[in-house]
């Protein structure tokens, strides 16, 4: 029973979320909380589908929210389209999520809001993330470790939420491919590229790798990497080229058109 909540409104571009609090055994806590700032007498819209999965008997069949993103209906997460699933996954409940992972073949979610290792960072640069510098580096300082996922299956997806940004990570863009196999490399996957990158990647496995610093990186530089030369050493597995990019680094030695 929501008492006075219940009256709050469906609205496909909300000016308030519902934020989990401290649940007990007999009651469930939440907070509302504002996203925009709320003229006297606006009124309170919450979108429905971050907490509810399937709308059993209470759906909307027409939304009239009147938001120029407005969906047409309210049928509850499970009904969204994955577009639609990414861009509330940050305001959803955790449950729901869970649920959706399960139901959905070939797609894993990730989120590394609280496990970057120290030395970086992972921002927002445009419509892009990209990884930056935490703390200054020294030049052949160790960066981190990481291990990478392999994927045999091309129509696999992660889902991959850092703080409160979520992106959908696909084969075609952010997978290594070699010969028999994929990598997914988790975090690492938002690395840009440059023809003079300042860090380089060795494999000590199939899977664990090491990045270090090709020379001194100041604190909030774009970390790059050169995507043609993401070779496993160790194991022999080279690189198999499945895209090109014009590159725009504005290095001295930039190869214009990169194929990796």
């Amino acid at each position: 029973l929501y008492t006075f909540d219940g009256f709050t409104n469906h609205g496909c571009e909300p000016n308030v979320l519902s934020v989990d609090g401290d649940d007990t055994p007999e009651s469930l806590s939440y907070d509302m909380v504002a996203v925009r700032d709320i003229d006297i007498g606006e009124e309170i819209l919450v979108d429905y589908a971050t907490f509810e999965y399937e709308c059993d008997g209470h759906q909307i069949d027409k939304c009239l929210c009147g938001s120029s993103k407005c969906r047409g209906n309210m049928r509850g997460f499970k009904h969204l389209t994955l577009d639609e699933k990414i861009e509330i996954i940050p305001h959803a409940d955790f449950a729901l999520v869970e649920k959706f992972v399960a139901e959905t073949p070939n797609l894993s979610f990730v989120d590394y809001t609280h496990c970057l290792p120290g030395s970086i960072d992972v921002v927002q640069h445009g419509d892009e993330w990209e990884m930056v510098a935490a703390k200054p580096i020294l030049a052949g300082e160790l960066l981190f470790r990481n291990t990478s996922t392999v994927v045999t299956d091309e129509e696999f997806k992660f889902v991959v939420r850092l703080r409160d940004q979520v992106r959908l990570a696909v084969a075609g863009e952010h997978f290594l491919h070699r010969e028999g196999y994929m990598e997914f490399l988790g975090f690492d996957s938002f690395m840009q590229h440059s023809c003079d990158p300042n860090v380089v990647q060795t494999y000590v496995s199939m899977t664990d790798y090491e990045i270090h610093a090709r020379r001194g990186i100041k604190l909030g530089e774009t970390i790059t990497c050169d995507y043609t030369a993401l070779h496993n050493l160790f194991t022999g597995a080279k690189l198999v080229p499945v895209m090109s990019f014009t590159c725009g680094c504005g290095s001295d030695c930039c190869r214009g058109e990169i194929h990796c």
